[in-house]
């Protein structure tokens, strides 16, 4: 039985070079060097408008009671000593709760928002049914996955509800318990370039022609999947200069007002057939016409809504403001695969015939191949000696090159440059470094399998759970 406890590296070497046929490298290391601890970014408050709240009252006046039973009577009092003729109020069954406290929660459970509009013959009330706001997060910052809270406080002896958002300034979110105490809020009206409002908005596309199932189609225009190209045909018809027609096809019979998911509709070009007459033909790919406006990105399925005249158009939601905080990453060095070196030259080397591209002497990489009966390696090839601990990586100060050696029929060796190596370097769930110099990669010399071996190492940054 062979022994591992002295010189065991070397076994496990060349049952890693057996295993892997010629060229190969020794199995690489699993295990990884701290470089850089995560870096968090900083909390801050961000501050948006300033909303009255209306609260239940049992003396209010029918006009200006909301549909929830909250009372605008003092909303509109304040509206007409500001002179103001438009405004948003907040309700929230937690308004009981006075100053200090904080609304947070989905709009319509937790809260919600009416626009107010004054007018001669009363208020005009209008419900908020998607979460909008006026808070703009600075370009350095990043959302921390909570939407805008509401604050109350009391102003001028009415309660009114301060818009806040909590961001992450600078870099990933901070853990709980993590740092010091957050800086002061950021104002709605300090400088510096800040990302669109935090809301959420509905986004349309351009009316589109429509196709659906229609018992009274003509047969001429029942040209595919039981559904009906009749008014495409007759948008085509009247318009010479189109040469085709972008269609959506409902798989189901259809009236004005009615919502179809994308799993319920086939999109078609409709397009005119060389000797008279019509043909449709499938999209490979989805086109799609919506665009969400600028700092904006949709957030719910598409699904399309049927107008009257066989035209539909797309629709989605969007969420605007600023980008969620990116995940916290550690900065670790992985470990790959093992290759023999060559370190200069030496007296003798030439005479023996392992003196190969050159000046550069093979003795210990020969040596080495031949006690493993290893036919075919990969060397690291240096321009002098140079102790365990040394890193080379390009733009460093120790010229080196790669080599491929293999032995002839004859029994002699030969090498060739190469421009690499198999690094064979995994590190499962992390990625490579990129922005941190040449250092960041190449290979470090190791002792090892009773001589010294070069490594190869590469930065990677692993996400922090």
């Amino acid at each position: 039985m062979a022994d591992i406890t002295r010189g065991g590296l070397g076994l496990l070497l060349a049952i890693g070079f057996a295993g892997m046929g010629s060229g190969a490298a020794m199995a690489q290391s699993s295990d990884m060097r701290l470089i850089r601890e995560p870096a968090y970014g900083e909390l801050r408050d961000v501050l948006g408008a300033v909303l009255p709240v209306a609260t239940p009252s049992p003396r209010c006046a029918r006009p200006a009671q909301l549909p929830d039973g909250a009372c605008l009577e003092a909303v509109l009092a304040g509206m007409k000593a500001r002179g103001a003729t438009t405004g948003r109020v907040l309700t929230a069954p937690g308004a009981g709760g006075g100053a200090g406290t904080v609304i947070s929660g989905p709009i319509g459970e937790a809260y919600r928002l009416y626009d107010v509009t004054l007018a001669g013959g009363g208020p005009r009330v209008v419900p908020v049914t998607l979460p909008s706001s006026s808070v703009r997060v600075p370009r350095d910052c990043f959302a921390t996955g909570r939407g805008v809270d509401y604050r109350l406080d009391l102003r001028d002896g009415q309660l009114a509800a301060r818009e806040v958002q909590a961001v992450s300034c600078g870099g990933p979110v901070p853990p709980i318990g993590y740092g010091g105490p957050r800086r002061p809020p950021i104002g709605p009206n300090e400088p510096g370039e800040r990302w669109p409002a935090t809301a959420t908005v509905e986004v349309l596309g351009a009316p589109r022609q429509l196709a659906a199932p229609r018992p009274d189609c003509p047969p001429d225009a029942a040209l595919r999947d039981g559904v009906c190209f009749a008014a495409g045909i007759a948008e085509l018809a009247f318009r010479s200069e189109l040469k085709e027609l972008d269609v959506i096809g409902a798989k189901r019979p259809v009236a004005p007002g009615v919502v179809l998911t994308a799993k319920e509709t086939e999109q078609y070009v409709l397009k005119r057939k060389g000797k008279g007459g019509f043909k449709a033909d499938k999209r490979w790919f989805d086109k799609s016409s919506l665009a969400a406006p600028a700092g904006c990105g949709l957030t719910s399925p598409v699904d399309f809504e049927v107008e009257a005249g066989d035209r539909v158009h797309e629709r989605a939601l969007a969420g605007c403001g600023a980008p969620p905080a990116p995940p916290p990453v550690a900065t670790y060095e992985a470990y790959g695969a093992v290759m023999p070196v060559v370190m200069g030259n030496r007296p003798g080397c030439a005479e023996r015939g392992e003196q190969l591209l050159g000046d550069a002497c093979f003795t210990d990489v020969i040596g080495w191949m031949r006690a493993r009966k290893i036919p075919k390696a990969e060397a690291l090839v240096l321009d002098g000696f140079y102790r365990p601990g040394e890193r080379v990586y390009g733009g460093g100060p120790i010229r080196f090159s790669y080599a491929s050696v293999w032995v002839n029929p004859d029994g002699t060796y030969k090498a060739d440059r190469k421009h690499g190596y198999s690094a064979q370097i995994r590190s499962g769930g992390c990625s490579t470094v990129t922005d941190a110099g040449g250092e960041a990669s190449g290979v470090t010399l190791i002792r090892a399998d009773g001589g010294v071996m070069a490594q190869a190492y590469q930065w990677v940054a692993c996400p922090v759970r």
